[in-house]
């Protein structure tokens, strides 16, 4: 009897590893006060992306954070907001949310926020994880690309951090946003 070992290890070569993925997210280039970065966190399905709010390479000091990303509309939804341990959102209700409208002023927006519930600014280290967003693409997401930060004429409407007396620490400018793609 011969071995059916050769042929499982073609087929296993031949099938996953060499899949494009679903999504594919590049980073932003180097800079940004808060980033919004690919996540350790591994996904629950080939339809989900999981990408993390991190202080960038200086560390900041501050209260409140948050954006208004502009996607592709009917692209993508959020499936959950994870508040990372830089910034205490507090017991529940926690002080940290998000949504990605279907109508208003911010339709086909991902809009985040996370605010602490601590008397005072907290030190936010270079790297640390402010929150972790889980995203879901919707079946009528066409291919293509849902947001591309690294384009020159890009503009985040509204994002950044503030410390408690509401002075802004970081401007929605210094946000660093990558490129998401569909690749279906």
């Amino acid at each position: 009897m011969r071995s059916l070992l050769p042929v499982i290890v073609l087929l296993g070569a031949a099938c996953g590893d060499n899949e494009r993925p679903m999504f594919d997210y590049s980073n932003p280039p180097k800079g940004g006060a808060l980033r919004l970065v690919k996540s350790k966190t591994k996904p629950k399905a080939e339809t989900e992306v999981v990408l993390d709010l991190v202080v960038g390479d200086q560390p900041l000091t501050g209260y409140s954070v948050g954006f208004n990303l502009p996607l592709t509309p009917g692209a993508l939804r959020l499936t959950e907001l994870v508040p990372g341990t830089a910034l205490d959102p507090g017991s529940a209700p926690i002080a940290a949310r998000g949504v990605v409208p279907s109508t208003g002023p911010l339709a086909n927006h991902l809009v985040t926020g996370l605010a602490q519930k601590a008397a005072a600014d907290a030190t936010l280290p270079a790297g640390a994880v402010l929150y972790t967003v889980h995203l879901e693409l919707l079946g009528s997401a066409p291919d293509g690309v849902i947001v591309d930060g690294t384009a020159t004429d890009f503009l985040l409407p509204s994002g950044g951090m503030r410390d408690r007396a509401g002075t802004t620490v970081v401007e929605a400018k210094d946000v660093a946003i990558g490129k998401l793609e569909v690749n279906r």
